[in-house]
């Protein structure tokens, strides 16, 4: 009897870890889901060219994420304008079998609640910007900033790999007006960032070059 009771509690307990996992890999939530009014940096699956993702979170989660490899269903008819912040009453759900390269979380749109002109006056902005001594291949969101309207076909950008001194978040800036730049090398530089509300765009223009030196190579052992 002693053995049939253990038998049974095994079983029981088994069913009840099986039940457990199963509903923590497809549990499901009700978010408001947020895209901003800017887009980021990053690189798509499986390419090394960098892009410009869309930048979202959602009620659950309010960081601010790139949208590169989030799965969203229901944003087929989304048209996206920079310088709006939209938001989305969406369902969030955790996939107890995420496609390959992807995560975890999906998420469904079922309806968009707001679409809110936030980016509403021009701006300037100074800011010191390291330069790494290696272009990226870039293609932008929106070609119309850096070419004729009357080109369709998308390019690819050999872009400056830049950031912000004191942040660890990387960009690809096609141009800096007034910067001419060398490859094998580093810079430090004072730039001013000019945001135009409408149309939204952006561009920078070199103030000083504060330093410039080679990129220092590891030098191999014959």
């Amino acid at each position: 009897m002693r053995k049939l009771n253990l038998l049974f509690g095994f079983i029981i307990l088994s069913v009840l870890i099986t039940n457990c996992t199963k509903e923590e890999g497809d549990r499901e939530k009700e978010v408001v889901f947020t895209i901003y009014e800017e887009t980021g940096y990053g690189g798509a699956i499986l390419s090394t060219y960098l892009t410009e993702p869309l930048l979202f979170s959602d009620s659950d989660d309010d960081e601010i994420h790139t949208l590169t490899d989030i799965l969203v269903e229901g944003l087929f008819d989304f048209d996206y304008e920079r310088g709006y912040r939209y938001t989305f009453k969406a369902k969030k759900i955790w996939m107890s079998e995420p496609p390959q390269d992807a995560s975890n979380i999906k998420y469904v749109i079922s309806e968009r609640l707001s679409k809110e002109k936030v980016i509403t006056k021009d701006e300037e902005v100074e800011m010191t910007l390291f330069v790494a001594s290696e272009r990226v291949k870039f293609i932008p969101r929106y070609r119309k900033e850096y070419e004729a309207e009357e080109k369709y076909s998308p390019n690819i950008y050999d872009a400056l790999s830049v950031k912000e001194v004191g942040t660890t978040s990387w960009m690809a800036i096609v141009d800096i007006e007034g910067f001419d730049f060398n490859e094998g090398y580093e810079y430090s530089l004072s730039v001013k960032k000019i945001i135009r509300a409408e149309p939204y765009s952006v561009k920078y223009i070199l103030l000083d070059v504060l330093s410039k030196k080679a990129k220092q190579t590891k030098a191999h052992n014959n």
